[in-house]
């Protein structure tokens, strides 16, 4: 009887044992469905991230331009929007802007894939991309350096009678932003000051603004679109006057630029291009803000009877202004060039006075001094078109890390992600200074041809179309 209860016992209390084990199993079960749960959400949340239009990294990729890689490819191609000048030259406002631009991008963790990288080195360098100049623009300067050789065909590097500069200088209201701590105007002021100094007896200079009326608001654009002054007519260079007319006027509204181009055309109407060397020099900082076509202007400019060299200088602009301003200089026949600061507006304008001085040794019978210079002496040294190229490829290289930099230190992207990237900026650093020696090799490599050969030569290698 006893071991009959015994048994019973037994039973009962493994009985309850068995149903304790039973109540507690299924924890695990359960953190096994909630798990599988999690991965349900985190599924749905994924498929709602697509459907909320976000798109794929392959998506981003695919309206990104592709690196540029080649001399053709990178002198064709679209400045960035925030080229032109170093990155702590950038206002704060546009510092910003550019970070966030990239901060729109999925973060980068540690181990980022290579798409990732290529989809912010992409984007970085569609914001910074420089504006780099294409050989044969160099050319361009080297024809107005080379002024009075008997190589050159066209005739408006030939010797004339008589020498007319005229400088049309942009007085928009933007011109009274700083450089180094002075207003643009005020460099531009004593730059044209200077120049028109250096210049030799009988040669002649006028000076016309435009935009130096009004304000740059919308009720005001009327009344300043129309501002186009000739404040120093065409005659010898003589300091008072000059200096009186600099003092006339101050940056003010807005930027009528055909209209200064077709005013120059007329003012230049009587000096025939059959004894008359014309030169105008375009000094603006902005684009066409009065509705004009500045393009078609210079374009009729170009066919008129006066013949103009004409030099266009971007005076600290950005990547929309140097992309007009290229056009308008390509429709006049002219060269285009961009100057950050004084010195380099000073570089600009002195090319008209070294036409000056070879134009007066003319004058003084010295013509063999004068148009002797062979075009393997100036080709086999293009110093300003390799100062140019290095100067972007610089601005380039340190313009795109920095926001990079600030991405990094806020967590954006990874330490690792940053290191990739900075590595394609050096990387590319060193091919375009590559690049750089062999057009220098390539110009060298066409001296002993006449100048008319080099340019078709060039012009053809580094077409749009050549690869």
């Amino acid at each position: 009887m006893g071991n009959k209860l015994h048994r019973v016992l037994v039973f009962l209390l493994t009985v309850v044992f068995l149903s304790a084990c039973s109540e507690n199993k299924p924890d695990s079960d359960s953190k096994k469905t909630s798990d599988n749960k999690t991965e349900t959400v985190a599924d749905q949340q994924e498929s709602e991230k697509e459907e909320d239009g976000e798109p794929a990294i392959e998506e981003l990729l695919a309206d990104l331009p592709k690196p540029t890689e080649t001399v053709t490819e990178l002198v064709h191609a679209e400045a960035g929007e925030f080229s032109g000048k170093g990155y702590d030259d950038l206002t704060p406002e546009e510092q910003k802007e550019a970070v966030e631009r990239l901060r729109e991008l999925p973060k980068l963790g540690e181990n980022p894939s290579e798409q990732e990288i290529e989809l912010y080195w992409r984007k970085s360098l569609s914001l910074f991309h420089e504006d780099y100049a294409n050989p044969a623009e160099a050319l361009g300067i080297l024809e107005v350096e080379a002024f009075g050789s008997p190589d050159i065909e066209d005739e408006r590097f030939q010797f004339k009678d008589h020498l007319n500069v005229e400088i049309l200088l942009d007085a928009s209201g933007s011109m009274a932003n700083q450089i180094d701590g002075r207003t643009m105007m005020d460099i531009a002021k004593e730059s044209i000051k200077e120049f028109a100094e250096s210049l030799p007896e009988g040669a002649n200079i006028a000076l016309r603004v435009y935009g130096h009326e009004g304000t740059g608001s919308d009720q005001d654009k009327e009344l300043s679109c129309k501002s186009n002054e000739l404040v120093y007519e065409m005659s010898a260079y003589q300091a008072e006057a000059l200096g009186k007319s600099l003092n006339e006027f101050q940056p003010a509204g807005w930027t009528p630029l055909a209209k200064a181009i077709d005013e120059a055309k007329k003012d230049l109407s009587s000096y025939k291009s059959d004894t008359n060397t014309n030169i105008i020099y375009l000094v603006s900082d902005g684009v066409e803000t009065c509705d004009g076509d500045p393009v078609a202007e210079a374009q009729s400019l170009a066919d008129s009877d006066i013949k103009p060299i004409v030099n266009v200088i971007g005076f600290d602009l950005n990547a929309e202004g140097q992309n007009q301003l290229k056009e308008v200089a390509q429709a006049a026949k002219g060269i285009y060039s961009n100057a950050r600061n004084q010195d380099q507006l000073n570089q600009e304008l002195a090319r008209a006075r070294e036409i000056a001085e070879k134009w007066t040794q003319w004058q003084k019978d010295a013509v063999n001094n004068a148009s002797s210079q062979r075009y393997d002496q100036l080709l086999s040294d293009i110093p300003r078109f390799g100062i140019d190229w290095n100067e972007a490829n610089r601005y380039e290289k340190s313009n795109i890390r920095e926001p990079l930099r600030v991405l990094r230190d806020e967590g954006h992207i990874s330490r690792e992600a940053f290191q990739l990237l900075s590595d394609k900026t050096s990387e590319r650093y060193s091919n375009v200074l590559n690049m750089n020696k062999q057009i220098r090799e390539d110009l060298r490599s066409l001296a002993n041809k006449n100048f008319e050969s080099v340019k078709e030569e060039i012009n053809k290698k580094y077409s749009e179309n050549t690869n």
